[in-house]
């Protein structure tokens, strides 16, 4: 599903995130990107979303190399095949959770959005909050929220940067579990960065960066 091949960043100010970076990620793997702040976690999701371009090197998402495209071509892309998860919720505050489903299927053009967004909330446990607006939910009903608009056009991958860094240890790990229920129910392969050392166990394998470079 990821092939990242030396893959290296270097930002106009000359800071060097990246550092040739290759690693393979197979489809429906639950792996976990791991390293302290400033190590290159963040900016190697964001290349690998296609949110950011390497400075050198090359990533192939589902066998298309996304460092070709153009922005039309990107953004094409990661409507039909990727899906970001942010530590922040980024959720719309004047729209009901449901809404702030709903509203992704319409601006894709998706049939029944509505209908769809309805199936995510009771995957997650959500029905019961669906005309609440964000104020109104906790810290994991907000991140259950954002799980299901990244869910909304079907990904084949989802990136994950710090996505229980604001809950405490028992939401987070009910997040994980919900992230290996999709792996299992719907052959979704994640990659997920995060600081927690207890998450670890949910994973099939770690990466481990360091100064903008994987560790043996």
């Amino acid at each position: 599903m990821i092939l990242v091949e030396n893959v290296h960043k270097v930002y106009p100010d000359g800071t060097r995130a990246l550092k040739g970076v290759s690693f393979r990620i197979e489809k429906g793997e639950f792996v976990g990107l791991m390293g302290p702040s400033g190590s290159g976690k963040s900016t190697l999701l964001h290349i690998i979303a296609g949110l950011d371009k390497p400075t050198e090197g090359r990533v192939l998402v589902d066998g298309k190399d996304i460092t070709r495209m153009n922005e039309d071509q990107l953004a094409e892309f990661r409507k039909n095949n990727i899906a970001f998860i942010f530590q922040f919720y980024y959720l719309l505050e004047d729209f009901t959770a449901l809404e702030n489903l709903v509203l992704i299927g319409q601006l894709a053009g998706q049939r029944e959005p509505k209908k769809r967004a309805l199936e995510l909330l009771n995957f997650l446990r959500l029905s019961h909050r669906a005309n609440h607006k964000p104020y109104q939910l906790s810290g994991g009903e907000q991140q259950r929220t954002a799980i299901g608009r990244a869910l909304m056009l079907k990904p084949k991958l989802i990136l994950a940067d710090e996505p229980t860094g604001n809950l405490d240890l028992e939401e987070g790990k009910r997040i994980f579990e919900l992230f290996l229920e999709l792996r299992d129910k719907e052959g979704i392969t994640f990659l997920i960065a995060t600081h927690n050392q207890e998450m670890t166990k949910y994973f099939d394998r770690v990466l481990r960066i360091r100064d903008g470079l994987l560790e043996n």
